[in-house]
């Protein structure tokens, strides 16, 4: 029976390792990695933290893997169990953790916490506001954008609506300014909406012809720029920014399944592989203790104590084997010498 257990550890070790280190090496091939992080310029808010939990698990499925090829194979002792034991539990409580940290920020519970998919506030993602304060669905991308190209404050209009698009910008909203704005640098399917972007003013020069060295920008900084350029003329922005947006965990997290829709999906595989490895990893855990507590110990292993018994023994204790020169008897008094 314990070996049968010990089998299907081995087996359910090598499965997580193999299938849980290919299925992450294949989103890792798909999805880019800190698609917004510039160099050290980016700031704390730039971190692909989803990705980098996605490595940890990716590196413990392989751990996984070897405590089943090294650690079950033949008849384990208690000391190497329990170190497995160990492991399983580490794994548990840490595959837990990540699927609690990404159901949150994925706003799968909770209600409108703050720097999740779920902030309705200034704070949130331009996608989660545009349903829940603008009243609208995100349903296509196209012709125009579709609902993924809207204006960033307010009524968060978008733009195939024509000349209500940017809102209150008065006459500008009528001319081609609003709808290019819009389109440069509020398209929220293009991750370079919620960071870093190569500077459009470089871009232009360069398609005219120009030599020119294209230098990389903050879209939240040019957005800030913008509202405090709007705030200064008639067209004042009722719900204006205190600072500079940071919404950069809105691409990493995948936030729109229709504006994001490579994220959205590879974010729900992780987040059901961490899951599934934490339920699979508690089962190795509960198996390795029962195979842990069935094991005798090496002092009451019968083959071992009856090794000992023929080398040293059975009532003597432990006695120095007689070898080379040992072997030679003492005899008291061995000439009859006279003291």
């Amino acid at each position: 029976m314990t070996k049968g257990i010990v089998s299907a550890i081995s087996y359910l070790c090598m499965l997580i390792g193999l299938g849980a280190t290919a299925a992450y090496a294949v989103t890792f091939y798909l999805t880019i990695y800190n698609e917004i992080h510039y160099a050290e310029e980016s700031s704390y808010d730039d971190s692909d933290v989803t990705y980098t939990l996605a490595i940890v698990e990716c590196c413990l499925s392989c751990a996984t893997f070897l405590i089943g090829v090294l650690a079950f194979v033949g008849n384990p002792n208690k000391r190497v169990l329990l170190v497995a034991a160990l492991f399983f539990a580490v794994a548990v409580i840490m595959e837990g953790t990540f699927g609690i940290v990404r159901a949150w920020n994925l706003g799968l519970f909770g209600d409108a916490m703050e720097g999740t998919c779920s902030d309705v506030s200034l704070s949130g993602c331009p996608t989660t506001r545009y349903e829940a304060v603008g009243g609208h669905d995100i349903e296509f991308r196209s012709p125009s954008g579709g609902d993924c190209q809207f204006w960033l404050w307010d009524g968060m209009d978008a733009r195939y609506t024509g000349d209500t698009a940017c809102g209150g910008w008065g006459a500008a909203a009528q001319t081609p300014g609003c709808s290019d704005k819009i389109e440069n640098y509020m398209d929220w399917t293009k991750a370079s909406s919620y960071g870093w972007r190569d500077d459009p003013t470089d871009v232009a020069a360069a398609s005219a012809g120009n030599v020119v060295t294209i230098d990389k920008v903050h879209n939240m900084k040019l957005l800030f720029e913008l509202q405090t350029e709007l705030q200064n003329t008639s067209s004042a922005i009722a719900t204006p920014y205190s600072r500079q947006p940071s919404i950069a965990y809105c691409w990493y997290w995948g936030c729109s399944e229709v504006c994001q829709p490579h994220r959205f999906r590879v974010n729900r595989w992780w987040l059901i592989s961490s899951v599934s490895l934490c339920a699979l990893h508690l089962l190795c855990l509960a198996m390795s203790l029962v195979v842990w507590r069935r094991t005798p110990a090496e002092e009451d292993d019968p083959k071992k104590a009856s090794l000992l018994a023929n080398t040293f023994g059975d009532d003597r204790g432990f006695m120095v084997p007689e070898m080379g020169r040992r072997k030679r008897r003492l005899v008291q008094n061995p000439s009859g010498l006279q003291f």
